[in-house]
């Protein structure tokens, strides 16, 4: 069976549609869901499904949870005291002291990434590496 050329262009240009429509449903679901929270009297608890662990961390005396963020493969953990993170690949906790008079106005996290926004600072912490990035908030942005 022959088909004509505008039938093949018309066929290519209809696949071609479907599937750059289905991409953004498909990237949804990229990063499985490798981290829980448990948070015990003092403690925080990393479920760790990747590596198949619990990883404990004790908060310090008088040091409040006050906000969290929990994605498919990162936990950030706001506190009166600091900002905590969690990465799934170190399977460890990483702290970032909170600077005198910061407040933090928002925390988000998405798949291996966690944005945290203060009074004074823009905050990174990358799930995969487990590192911290900051860069001093401009008056622009207030």
């Amino acid at each position: 069976m022959r088909y004509s050329h505008t039938t093949l262009i018309k066929f290519f240009i209809t696949f071609s549609l479907s599937v750059l429509l289905a991409l953004p449903s498909m990237a949804e679901n990229s990063v499985p869901k490798l981290v829980y929270l448990i948070t015990d009297d003092d403690k925080l608890i990393a479920s760790n499904i990747k590596m198949n662990r619990f990883d404990e961390l004790r908060l310090k005396a008088r040091e409040k949870p006050l906000d969290q963020a929990v994605a498919n493969a990162v936990i950030v953990i706001i506190t009166n005291r600091r900002i905590i993170g969690y990465s799934v690949y170190t399977a460890g906790w990483r702290s970032l002291d909170l600077k005198a008079e910061e407040e933090v106005r928002n925390v988000s996290a998405e798949d291996y990434s966690a944005l945290i926004q203060t009074n004074k600072r823009f905050i990174s912490f990358n799930g995969e590496s487990g590192e911290w990035a900051e860069t001093r908030r401009s008056k622009v942005f207030d």
